[in-house]
């Protein structure tokens, strides 16, 4: 298994501003996005290596299953029967307005929602509090380490005794000051901390305007008093998810980048030391963001296995052709296939879309 997600998966509702009408059991959740992301890259018979967990409740939309089933992904259903599927409302108001509600009780995975096979995973992506990112750290590898004593497929007992890659994504409501610590404390377990911008400030309790001086500086400026006093030698990457401005990289003991979005609107800062082909791929394109940030880490995810050595600057360039996938519509992109027989989401083959962004890219 290369990779396994603990995300939730969420049938959504999406209601707008009248007199659009609400878009309805739209599939949803980290754990949705993340698998996704990673599953881009791992077309048959490999998609099968790709491993996420969803609680299936007596509502479960049978066209819902019937999609997931085609992309032949490791999904290990759960029977919920007593209750529904976990649903949540989108509501989009005024422009940048979004809010966001459970309907019902939600369920949490943690590592006793995995199968044999998926705790045999190469990498894992977490999205949960500092608290609970360690008690499922701890708990795949206890359950590695029992599961090592009693398994006799030589294969399987091999995976098991390999230190695998936790990839730990702050559930926003976790991220303020007072949690701080708590995320310190917790990093030295995980080998990719992953916040967005705004969960980087809710930490910190700082606001970074990247669109006005001295934004990209000061956010420069943070990421290297965290890596310098705060992670290292405790944690090899820091992966800053910037929305629509890409993402930014911090490595202790090694140049920190930032890389565009697939869509970038805009060329990056010059004091950022990057630069843009004059040709960017329009905006006009984006849809939804939701989901973008979730599988940015599982396209990053299989962009480490790729490269050997494994490259930050490879795997991002894996997350950030993920992400342009999952923001062109509302929910999950749609698989096809090309003439010649190749796999094509939204109509366009992955590898080229890979291909063609690290050209616009190079020299950066």
């Amino acid at each position: 298994m290369d990779f396994v997600t603990l995300g939730m998966f969420i049938i959504d509702e999406i209601h707008y501003q009248p007199p659009r009408k609400p878009d309805l059991d739209v599939m949803g959740g980290a754990g949705l996005y993340a698998a996704l992301g990673a599953r881009l890259f791992r077309p048959p018979p490999s998609a099968s290596r790709i491993g996420w967990v969803i609680h299936e409740g007596h509502d479960f939309p049978l066209h819902i299953k019937s999609t997931i089933d085609t992309w032949k992904t490791s999904c290990e259903f759960i029977q919920t029967r007593e209750r529904g599927t976990t649903r949540a409302r989108n509501t989009y108001g005024s422009p940048g307005f979004r809010d966001f509600e459970y309907l019902n009780e939600k369920i949490n995975l943690d590592e006793n929602s995995l199968t044999l096979t998926q705790l045999t995973s190469k990498t894992y992506h977490l999205i949960c509090s500092a608290h609970r990112c360690r008690d499922i750290i701890n708990g795949i590898l206890t359950r590695r380490k029992t599961a090592v004593e009693i398994e006799t497929d030589p294969e399987i007992k091999h995976l098991l005794t390999q230190a695998p890659v936790f990839i730990w994504e702050p559930v926003p409501a976790s991220c303020k000051p007072s949690e701080l610590r708590d995320c310190l404390d917790v990093l030295p377990l995980v080998d990719v901390f992953s916040p967005n911008l705004e969960e980087l400030s809710g930490f910190l309790g700082t606001k970074f305007d990247l669109n006005q001086p001295p934004g990209w500086a000061a956010l420069q400026q943070k990421c290297d008093e965290l890596v310098q006093d705060f992670l290292s030698p405790r944690i090899p990457t820091t992966m800053i998810r910037l929305g629509e401005k890409g993402c930014y990289v911090a490595q202790p003991g090694q140049q920190h980048f930032r890389l565009p979005a697939y869509y970038a609107p805009e060329a990056p800062d010059a004091g950022m030391h990057s630069r843009l082909d004059e040709k960017r791929e329009s905006a006009d394109r984006v849809v939804d963001p939701t989901g973008g940030g979730n599988a940015f880490l599982g396209g990053f995810a299989v962009g480490l296995q790729h490269s050997e050595p494994s490259s930050m600057r490879e795997a991002a360039a894996y997350g950030s052709v993920a992400a342009s996938f999952m923001i062109e519509q509302i929910g999950a992109p749609t698989l096809g296939l090309s003439p010649s027989g190749g796999e094509t989401w939204n109509g366009v083959s992955v590898e080229s879309r890979l291909e063609e962004y690290n050209e616009r890219i190079a020299g950066i």
